[in-house]
């Protein structure tokens, strides 16, 4: 009976969704992403069901689906290796480099993503230490991430990401 009601609610978490998106994006995802999704919306239905009794247990197992596939998916379209080399490399070359307001472009041919990455305002510590706040973003195949953060640098001379929205 469990099985039925996590299976019941995917089914309909899958069948909104479709209301939120468009079918051409979900026919767009690639087997990651839709791996991801379904992986996610199952665990989070399990994990839904071990929660509540009758309608609660039922709005448990729908949320757990929502929230995992939607985690799911977010994590299938991370930046595979390739990517997160190309986009470290903008990000120590554009901290290191480029002044504040400068965009720093980067491509991964093997995947098609790419992205900028932007300095925005440069500014010193009590200690002494530079730190600088950026902007981001990344192209996927379906649209594009902003995010932005801080980064310091470190005595050795390496960046370190105090705060990241992008990560």
């Amino acid at each position: 009976m469990r099985m039925m009601k996590i299976f019941g609610a995917a089914a309909v978490a899958i069948s909104v969704s479709g209301c939120a998106e468009s079918v051409q994006q979900v026919k767009s995802m690639n087997w990651a992403e839709l791996g991801g999704t379904l992986g996610g919306a199952a665990l989070g239905g399990y994990t839904g069901a071990q929660f509540g009794g009758g309608l609660a247990n039922t709005i448990f197992i729908a949320s757990g689906v929502f929230v995992g596939g939607a985690a799911g998916y977010i994590g299938a379209r991370m930046l595979d290796p390739s990517d997160q080399a190309a986009y470290d490399r903008t990000v120590r070359q554009a901290l290191n480099e480029a002044p504040d307001g400068r965009v720093v472009r980067w491509q991964n041919p093997q995947t098609g993503r790419s992205g900028i990455f932007r300095s925005v305002a440069s500014y010193t510590r009590s200690g002494g230490q530079v730190c600088r706040q950026y902007r981001s973003s990344v192209v996927f195949d379906d649209g594009v991430f902003n995010g932005g953060g801080t980064a310091c640098q470190q005595a050795d001379g390496r960046w370190m990401k105090l705060h990241d929205e992008f990560s």
